[in-house]
């Protein structure tokens, strides 16, 4: 067995965000081990995802957009059903034989990813953040024990794996452009089997009053230094000045001040915006390992020897109760 198998994910006709993530760590595992980078994406895709694919180091690229009865009748996939994916994705491994399958951690990754492994006979990580090609084969590291512990895996290189990626945990990064091999393939599920199978067809989400931290460009957090719930509300007016989503540590969340929704670390989100404010944060390994990624972090906190001051870009050494409100109304100002 040799190559690597992306699974992709569309979402509003768009390949997400973390089927990049998947695409960039492909990418870089199979020049690491000089072997193809194939992908499969199910689902109607339209011209400029295939272009934007091109962009990440694709070798051949399979599209499986509709499904072929044993009397030949062809229909297109609509939604998302588990058994079909399967059996597409399966008939995948056995023309190309992957030695890695990857996916991403949403809520279809880890449905497929389990599936695909007992149907396959692969061993499999889950929730990885972190891969690296050993000589005696793939390392990953994941949280384990609700974050407190990283484990370190090691993937046999002559065994085939499935993984998947916690969200956010990887760089995006394109590749030189590249034409791959665009092939139609079909699943073939009986029409009786597909009657009784049952079909996501819409996912309907509650209505966010604040933007979603793991979506949101800008993010501002509070911890244990906000001293009491109620002093939130300095977090949410400098996060409605940016129009940023409002981060909380798990301190915060597991003594009842805020949402789990809002939580970024291990047990929480893993997060990815271009501005990470932290507010009275100490920075435990478990809140860092959620923000890392950031592209900059500002960290407001009156101990100066603060772990979180140690990985972040700007650190601001004070009293978080009149620097955030300054900042501010120095912003509304501005703006």
């Amino acid at each position: 067995m040799t190559g690597i198998l992306s699974v992709l994910e569309l979402k509003n006709d768009e390949v997400t965000n973390s089927s990049l993530e998947v695409l960039t760590e492909a990418k870089k595992i199979a020049t690491e081990k000089k072997q193809d980078n194939n992908a499969i994406v199910i689902g109607e895709i339209n011209n400029n995802n295939v272009e934007k694919l091109k962009e990440y180091g694709i070798n051949s690229l399979f599209i499986c957009s509709t499904n072929t009865n044993k009397d030949g009748r062809i229909t297109l996939l609509s939604g998302y059903s588990p058994e079909i994916y399967t059996m597409a994705i399966s008939s995948v491994i056995e023309i190309i034989k992957p030695e890695i399958i990857i996916f991403s951690g949403t809520s279809v990754g880890k449905d497929l990813a389990p599936r695909i492994a007992v149907n396959n006979e692969y061993s499999i990580a889950t929730d990885c953040i972190s891969i690296s090609v050993k000589p005696e084969g793939l390392e990953v590291k994941r949280p384990i024990y609700a974050g407190k512990i990283i484990e370190t895996v090691i993937l046999k290189t002559n065994n085939p794996k499935v993984i998947s990626l916690k969200i956010n945990s990887f760089n995006i990064k394109k590749q030189s452009v590249n034409e791959p091999k665009i092939k139609s393939i079909s699943s073939n599920v009986s029409e009786n089997v597909i009657q009784h199978l049952p079909v996501l067809k819409e996912t309907i989400f509650p209505e966010r009053k604040t933007l979603d931290v793991s979506e949101a460009s800008i993010i501002v957090s509070g911890g244990r230094g906000m001293k009491d719930p109620k002093n939130f509300n300095i977090i949410e007016e400098l996060a409605n000045t940016l129009n940023a989503a409002v981060g909380a540590s798990r301190a915060v969340v597991d003594a009842g001040w805020r949402p789990h929704s809002e939580q970024v670390g291990q047990t929480g989100k893993i997060v990815s915006p271009n501005l990470y404010i932290a507010c009275g944060i100490s920075g435990a390994v478990q809140h860092q390992v959620g923000m890392i990624n950031s592209k900059c972090i500002v960290a407001i906190n009156k101990d100066k020897n603060a772990p979180i001051f140690k990985f972040s870009d700007y650190g601001i050494v004070g009293d978080l109760f009149e620097i955030v409100p300054e900042l501010t109304k120095k912003l509304k100002v501005k703006n």
